[in-house]
């Protein structure tokens, strides 16, 4: 589940098994977030285990030096640190690690780690409201590792993958490799700034959204000179129209239009056979995607597919 606006967004997923089967997106479909709440409109799905997505503005994603420890010590380590990171008591923050795997590829490089921190209140609002619904909340995600398991999907064999996503609370890029994080970047730029622009403005903002990714693949060569980028792939928007050609003459990166369309059996749920309905729900499948992927934040993994 992921929100948009006023909206829950619901997708599921069955997994199926073997290299040459695709997930199977069984069901999307979207309720008012007040229908959701009071536990309606989910009929057949009542019991269903389910991967929700915190808000944009509910979680941090810090990256941070690996602590020198062993891996099973490292969310003891952490915690200690956190506080300098954070506006709030590090004693009331509920997180996870997401480790950058380098040691196969850079040995004896400082490891770097992501972690995901939110608020225990804002966790535990967000089980309380599943506790309403009838839904298992078998795990509490963020949006930006639901956009790395998208990427993951995409990935070209042996070749690093990144995913460009931008909606009215901002943009995020990711960048995978091995279905691995290697980067994560927020963009400060909302699909209601690029709607309002006139064409000076928006040629303006196209300036500001190709730096920012030029200096991303810039440093991330730098970091990781064993990742060569295949692609940057943008999901679709109409205020969007115009970008993937200017990034496609101003990046060294191939450019393309995100499409799911191989990479996921949609025969049964023919509404996101559009690449705009597919955009909208980009985020669900994500977070729907999430056993086939590495982690998530806090709370478990979903087994068989989410909702």
């Amino acid at each position: 589940m992921a929100r948009s606006g006023s909206s829950c967004l619901f997708v599921h997923v069955a997994h199926k098994r073997g290299a040459r089967n695709s997930p199977r997106v069984a069901a999307a479909f979207e309720l008012p977030a007040r229908e959701f709440a009071a536990g309606s409109g989910l009929g057949q799905w009542k019991g269903t285990r389910a991967a929700a997505l915190l808000d944009v503005g509910d979680y941090q994603m810090l990256r941070l030096e690996a602590p020198r420890a062993p891996r099973p010590e490292w969310k003891a380590a952490l915690r200690w640190s956190l506080q300098e990171h954070l506006d709030f008591p590090a004693a009331e923050a509920s997180f996870d690690v997401i480790d950058i795997p380098t040691e196969a590829h850079a040995p004896g490089r400082q490891r770097m780690v992501y972690v995901v921190v939110a608020r225990n209140e804002t966790v535990l609002s967000l089980m309380r409201t599943f506790d309403a619904t009838g839904l298992a909340l078998a795990a509490i995600d963020v949006p930006g590792l639901a956009l790395r398991n998208i990427s993951a999907l995409l990935e070209s064999p042996g070749q690093g993958q990144a995913c460009l996503y931008f909606d009215h609370q901002g943009g995020q890029l990711v960048v995978t490799f091995a279905g691995e994080l290697y980067d994560f970047r927020r963009i400060n730029i909302s699909l209601t700034q690029l709607g309002r622009a006139d064409e000076e403005e928006k040629k303006q903002i196209f300036e500001r959204i190709n730096l920012d990714l030029q200096r991303t693949f810039d440093t991330l060569d730098r970091q990781y000179g064993f990742i060569s980028m295949s692609r940057l792939s943008i999901a679709h928007q109409p205020e969007l129209a115009g970008l993937p050609g200017y990034l496609k003459e101003n990046l060294y990166v191939p450019v393309d239009l995100l499409s799911l369309q191989d990479k996921l059996d949609m025969h049964a749920c023919p509404l996101l056979q559009h690449p705009l309905a597919q955009s909208r729900f980009l985020l669900a499948i994500g977070a729907a995607l999430r056993d086939v992927a590495a982690g998530g934040a806090e709370g478990g993994g979903a087994e068989g597919g989410g909702s």
